[in-house]
C-alpha cells in the first residue's frame, strides 16, 4: 500500500482557523466547561482558549465528544492506577497530551513520553474508560 505524501510544516506558520460558529449550544458549552474543569490546568489554555478552538471546529460536536474521552479515560487511569491521586502537573500534562496522542491513534507506547507501564496502561483505559 502506497504511503501517503508527507509534508513538513514549519510550525512557525501554523494560524488559527476562522471561527465558524459564532455561538455553542448551551449544553456544549457546559461539556466544554467540564472538561476544562477536568483536565485544563494540564492543555495550556484557558477556558475562553479552550472554547474558541471549538468554535473553530467545523463540527464541534465530534470534537467534544473526543475530548470527553479523553476526560473519562485519564479519569479511568487515576482511579485504577493512582488510588484517584493527582500526580505532579508536569506529569498529568505528559499523561493528558499522551491521551491526546491516544486519540488520534498513536499506539507506540515509546514515542509518547512516558515510560511504557504508564503508557500502555493510558492505552487501555483509552479503548476502555468505563469499568464494567
Amino acid at each position: 500500500m502506497a504511503k501517503p505524501n508527507e509534508e513538513q510544516v514549519n510550525p512557525d506558520k501554523l494560524q488559527s482557523g476562522p471561527v465558524r460558529h459564532d455561538e455553542m449550544p448551551p449544553k456544549l458549552l457546559d461539556q466544554i466547561r467540564a472538561i476544562h474543569r477536568h483536565i485544563g490546568r494540564y492543555i495550556g489554555m484557558n477556558l475562553e482558549e479552550f472554547e474558541i478552538g471549538f468554535m473553530r471546529d467545523l463540527v464541534p460536536d465530534v470534537e467534544v465528544a473526543l475530548w470527553t474521552h479523553i476526560t473519562v479515560a485519564w479519569h479511568a487511569y487515576h482511579r485504577r492506577h493512582l488510588n484517584g491521586q493527582r500526580q505532579s502537573d508536569e506529569l498529568e500534562t505528559k499523561m493528558v497530551a499522551a491521551l491526546l496522542a491516544i486519540s488520534s491513534g498513536v499506539e507506540d507506547v515509546e514515542s509518547i513520553g512516558l515510560p511504557a507501564e504508564v503508557g500502555n496502561r493510558l492505552l487501555e483505559c483509552y479503548a476502555h474508560p468505563i469499568d464494567e
